[in-house]
C-alpha cells in the first residue's frame, strides 16, 4: 500500500513499485489523503487517480478533517497516518512512503531545534511496525536530486504543492533557506549528517534492546512497579520510564518526564497524582504507575434494570442478562435485576468469604485502583450485590461472568 501525494518523490515510488509488480506477485494499492488544506486538493487527487489508472494500480481517496487553529503540520501528519493505518490490517501488509535523504536531514535539524534525545535524533526509520503490519521507506538513501534525475529519465509527471514554498512552516524554512546555505559552505554536510543519524540509530537500537531486557523486572503486566524502578540508578530509572511509556506510543518531553518523577514517583504513599499526556492518564496507586486512556465514566448511582435477553447499552459496553443460566439463584425469583456503577455502600458476600461487607471494603482489600472502581459493572438484586462482573460473585456455582454477557466497546 502506497501513500501517494502526487509530488515528485511519491511519483517516483509509484513508478518503482509499479515496475516491481510487473515482475512479481506483489499487490499494490495507492491512497491519496485529502487534507482539504489547498484549493487544488481535488485536482491533485484526480491527477493521482489518473496516474494510477494509467498503471492499472487500485486507487482510493481518503478525506480527513483538520482544525485550522491548531498546529497544521503536526495535525496533518497525525491525521494522515491515522487514516493510512486503516489500510494496514495484516502482518503481511506494508505502508510505503516516499521519504528521502533530504527529509531525513530536515527531521534531524528539527529534532535538534526541539532539543530531542537519541530517539528523536535517530530520525526517520527505514522499517518499523505500523498498525497491524509495517511502515517502509525505501527511498531514504536517495537525495531529491537523484529522484528528480530518475523521474526525468522515466518522463514522469508530478505536481508541486504551493505550500512547499511557504517559509512559515519550519520544514520549508529549513529546505529553502537553511540547508542550501549549509550545503554551500560544507558540500558534504548532508552526507555527514546522515552518517551521524545512522550511528545514533544503531546506538538507540542497542539501548532499546537493553531496556527491553530490564523492563520486565520492573513491570507487572502493564503496571510499572515504582519500588523496583527506584532501586535502579537515576539514569536507568528515566530510561526505563520512557521506554515503559513508549510501549503505549507515548513520547514525553524532558519537562514532562521530570514532572513524572517529581509529582508521581516521588509523591507520598497515600497520594493519588494524575498526569495527562496525549489522550492518556498516568496515575499512581499502591506503589505502582498505571496508564489509562481518557474515557467517559458511567453516571454513578443510577439503577439500570436488566431484563433477560434484552440488550442494555452503557458507556462501558453492551450487557445482556444470560437467559440460558436459569438455574442460578439470580433468576429463580421474580425480583428485578439491576446494573449499577459507582454505588459502593451496598452489602456483598463473595463466594467463599465468611463475612458480608460493603462493596467498597472488598474493593480496597482487592487493591482495585479508585478510577477502575467507577468502571466496574455491578449486578444488584434485592438491594444486595450479586456479582461484580469479571471479578467476583456471591455464588459458589458460577463465576462472576456467568450471569451476564458483556461486550466491551
Amino acid at each position: 500500500m502506497l501513500g501517494l501525494s502526487g509530488g515528485l518523490d511519491s511519483m517516483v515510488l509509484l513508478e518503482l513499485c509499479h515496475q516491481l509488480t510487473q515482475r512479481s506477485a506483489i499487490k499494490l494499492k495507492a491512497v491519496y489523503i485529502h487534507h482539504g488544506l489547498s484549493a487544488n486538493a481535488d485536482q491533485w487527487a484526480a491527477f493521482c487517480q489518473q496516474q494510477c489508472l494509467k498503471r492499472n494500480v487500485p486507487f482510493e481517496v481518503q478525506k480527513v478533517q483538520l482544525n485550522p487553529t491548531a498546529n497544521i503540520e503536526a495535525q496533518a501528519r497525525a491525521a494522515r497516518y491515522s487514516a493510512l493505518a486503516a489500510f494496514v490490517t495484516t502482518p503481511h501488509t506494508a505502508l510505503l512512503t516516499a521519504h528521502h535523504a533530504d527529509d531525513q536531514l530536515e527531521t534531524l535539524l528539527l529534532a535538534l531545534k526541539r532539543g530531542a534525545g537519541p530517539a528523536g535524533l535517530s530520525g526517520i526509520a527505514a522499517l518499523q511496525p505500523f498498525a497491524a503490519g509495517w511502515l517502509v521507506r525505501p527511498l531514504l538513501d536517495f537525495s531529491r536530486e537523484q529522484l528528480e534525475v530518475f523521474a526525468q529519465g522515466q518522463q514522469l509527471k508530478w505536481i508541486e504543492d504551493e505550500s512547499n514554498n511557504d517559509n512559515r512552516f519550519d520544514r520549508n524554512f529549513l529546505r529553502l533557506e537553511v540547508i542550501p546555505l549549509l550545503q554551500q559552505r560544507w558540500p558534504a554536510f548532508r552526507q555527514n549528517a546522515l552518517r551521524s543519524v545512522a550511528h545514533i540509530q544503531q546506538q538507540q537500537q542497542f539501548v532499546e534492546k537493553q531496556l527491553d531486557q530490564l523492563l520486565p523486572a520492573v513491570m507487572h503486566e502493564a503496571e510499572l512497579d515504582l519500588k523496583l524502578l527506584t532501586s535502579q540508578d537515576l539514569i536507568t530509572q528515566k530510561l526505563l520510564a520512557r521506554r515503559w511509556l513508549a510501549l503505549t506510543g507515548l513520547n514525553p518531553s524532558t519537562d514532562w518526564l521530570e514532572r513524572f518523577f517529581s509529582e508521581l514517583i516521588q509523591a507520598k504513599a497515600d497520594a493519588q497524582p494524575l498526569l495527562e499526556l496525549d489522550g492518556y492518564q498516568i496515575r499512581r496507586f499502591a506503589n505502582k504507575a498505571y496508564i489509562t486512556q481518557v474515557t467517559e465514566v458511567p453516571q454513578p448511582g443510577v439503577w439500570l434494570e436488566l431484563k433477560p435477553g434484552q440488550q442494555l447499552n452503557t458507556v462501558v459496553g453492551q450487557f445482556i442478562l444470560n437467559v440460558e443460566n436459569k438455574g442460578t439463584a439470580l433468576l429463580l425469583t421474580d425480583d428485578p435485576v439491576y446494573l449499577v456503577f459507582g454505588l459502593f455502600s451496598l452489602p456483598f458476600k463473595p463466594a467463599g468469604q465468611r463475612h458480608n461487607k460493603e462493596l467498597k471494603q472488598w474493593l480496597k482489600l482487592w487493591a482495585i485502583p479508585p478510577w477502575q472502581r467507577l468502571l466496574l459493572p455491578v449486578l444488584v438484586q434485592n438491594n444486595q450485590v450479586v456479582a461484580v462482573i469479571g471479578l467476583a460473585s456471591n455464588s459458589t456455582k458460577e463465576q462472576a461472568t456467568a450471569f451476564i454477557d458483556w461486550q466491551k466497546p
